[in-house]
């Protein structure tokens, strides 16, 4: 007797529907994506005990015929895909034709469905591997899905649900996404009998983002708008002010398709590397188009991932034009020079890709190269910080300044960090940073691990006016390491912690690759002198006299500025006369 065997197709369907059905949510998702791929511009979706109970999604779709209604049970049975090419050029959410048969092998399903040009509908009820039931009904034009018990036949695979208001919370969470990408639609969803979200269908993105999220973000949003190399990139991202304490609110979409791409969230996170703090995400709603063959959507049954022929050029695209469109409303000169610059092109237009067409219709801006978005003048600082009068120091880190009607805050080691920050971008870009060898050495001692880094970096170092002299290891494990010279801007400054410097530098330079995809060295480059900075700046509990108060303002109104240190945190907050008139209760 053989002890290898062909599994029956209800053991197949199950062990298939553990890719495709992994949660409730995961149902709403699969029938969704149908009912879009059907053209429906209504969507209601009804759920009971977290979806666990039954689920139902009822659209206004094209409906199936009788015939195709029964095949659409069938595994790998699809009307998305005919020939090797079309796997190639997918434009459909779904096209696997997994989704029915692997619902109907963990649960109880039933659809009906009618074509416009039928006086009547089909009623099928599908149980495990098969179909049970198939009937001439009368219903209305499209397709309504019920599934009842989910993971009813496979009742271990409850135990790893979690509650029903955290299942209902992943469903209302996932059609949060697809509305955002389909103002077009009406959604709705119910749950345990009460209406829990209606949105409207809109001709505005953004009026949809104002529906969907937060109260008070989808307003805030910058409108993002650029073309290079066959991609399309339109969307919105957050102002720096704007942040969350996690990536729930990055939501990236590649021809209409919600994606879960950890390449793509890097490339959004690092356009915002100076401006936000450490833990912190921007909101960013992105709609990538490309051409369909460009992109392999085709890596997992669950259809969140994908693949790019070209990822460097995606995600170079998102990180340059989602950083110009930043820091221009911050009021900061985009930094080309830390980047690559792209070759001169002319970029696709908008009218080549369906999706952001349908979205943001033909732009003016869709012939221009990329660079365009670094052409602006630089906007100015709020304030002429010399100008200001300087009232006194407080909590040991606060700079008290009065403006005309306002009283503004100045974060002492977060103000001098940008300002030294500044001055070794500008000496490393333009090669002319100055360099003191030190008349007594400054001698430490390394882990082991990090003098080798450093040691593999020397070159690196120099270009950063920086020369080590690393000794060999010694009984302890460590290494000694003698400082020989270092950028004029950091040796004038005392009590620089130079170990925790060091060894911060070897961390930073010891990151995996995908930290080094903008251009390796210059980024290396840019993490080293702004971890120099921060250390060389003043501290909390450092005591400024006027004259380096004085210095400190003239630096702010010499460098280009930015409203955060380059670690995010913010430099300076202002109060008006107004808020603190309403305060002390002097205004109503």
């Amino acid at each position: 007797m053989t002890r290898i065997r062909v599994l029956p197709s209800e053991l197949v369907n199950q062990i298939a529907a553990g890719e495709v059905v992994e949660r409730p949510a995961s149902v709403v998702k699969e029938l969704v994506e149908n009912s879009l791929d059907a053209g429906a511009t209504q969507i209601r979706v009804a759920i009971r005990e977290g979806g666990v109970a039954s689920i139902s999604v009822v659209d206004d779709g094209a409906g199936m015929s009788r015939e195709d209604a029964e095949l659409a049970f069938e595994r790998h049975a699809t009307s998305k895909l005919a020939t090797l090419q079309d796997l190639e050029r997918i434009e459909t959410l779904g096209f696997r034709g997994e989704a029915l048969p692997s619902i109907a092998s963990v649960a109880y399903v039933r659809m009906c469905t009618r074509r416009r040009e039928d006086s009547l509908g089909t009623e099928l009820i599908g149980e495990g591997s098969g179909i049970a039931r198939v009937a001439p009904i009368a219903c209305s034009e499209g397709t309504a899905i019920e599934v009842a018990e989910l993971f009813g036949r496979v009742p271990a695979r409850r135990k790893f649900l979690k509650s029903d208001a955290t299942e209902a919370s992943h469903i209302a969470r996932w059609l949060e996404r697809i509305a955002l990408v389909r103002p077009d639609v009406r959604f709705e969803l119910e749950r345990d009998g009460r209406r829990a979200l209606l949105w409207l269908p809109t001709a505005d993105p953004r009026e949809r983002l104002i529906a969907v999220l937060s109260p008070g973000t989808g307003e805030k949003l910058l409108r993002i708008d650029a073309d290079h190399g066959g991609l399309a990139l339109r969307g919105f991202v957050s102002p720096t002010d704007v942040m969350r304490s996690g990536p729930s609110d990055l939501h990236i979409y590649v021809n209409g398709r919600p994606v879960r791409d950890r390449l793509l969230q890097f490339a959004v996170r690092d356009a915002y590397r100076d401006a936000l703090p450490p833990g912190r995400y921007p909101v960013a709603v992105i709609f990538l188009s490309a051409d369909p063959e460009l992109v392999d959507v085709n890596v997992h049954p669950a259809k969140w991932e994908v693949r790019f022929r070209d990822p460097r050029s995606v995600t170079d695209l998102l990180r340059r034009a989602i950083g110009a469109t930043v820091r221009g409303a911050s009021g900061a000169r985009p930094r080309d020079r830390f980047e690559p610059e792209f070759a001169a092109s002319g970029g696709a237009r908008q009218s080549d890709f369906g999706l952001a067409a349908a979205l943001f219709g033909e732009s003016a801006a869709a012939d221009a190269p990329l660079d365009a978005y670094a052409s602006a003048e630089p906007p100015r600082a709020p304030f002429v910080f010399s100008r200001l009068r300087y009232l006194g120091q407080a909590l040991g880190l606060y700079l008290v300044l009065e403006a005309e009607s306002a009283v503004v805050l100045l974060d002492q080691h977060a103000a001098h960090e940008r300002v030294l920050f500044e001055r070794l971008r500008r000496g490393l870009l333009d090669e002319k940073l100055e360099r003191q060898e030190l008349l007594i050495p400054i001698d430490l001692e390394l882990e082991r691990a990090d003098g080798d880094t450093l040691a593999g970096h020397a070159a690196l170092l120099a270009r950063a006016g920086i020369e080590l002299e690393l000794g060999a290891a010694n009984l302890r494990g460590t290494v000694p390491v003698r400082v020989r010279a270092l950028p004029t801007l950091l040796a004038e400054r005392a009590g620089t912690r130079w170990p925790e410097l060091l060894r911060e530098t070897a961390a930073l330079l010891r990151e995996p690759p995908e930290r080094e995809s903008r251009d390796g060295l210059e980024r290396a480059l840019h993490d080293l002198a702004a971890t120099a900075a921060c250390h060389a700046a003043v501290r909390k509990g450092d005591r400024l006299d006027a004259r380096a108060v004085a210095a400190l303002l003239e630096g702010l109104d010499e460098e280009v500025w930015f409203a955060n240190c380059p670690h995010g945190r913010p430099i300076a907050v202002t109060l008006d006369q107004g808020e603190l008139e309403r305060r002390f209760l002097r205004r109503g």
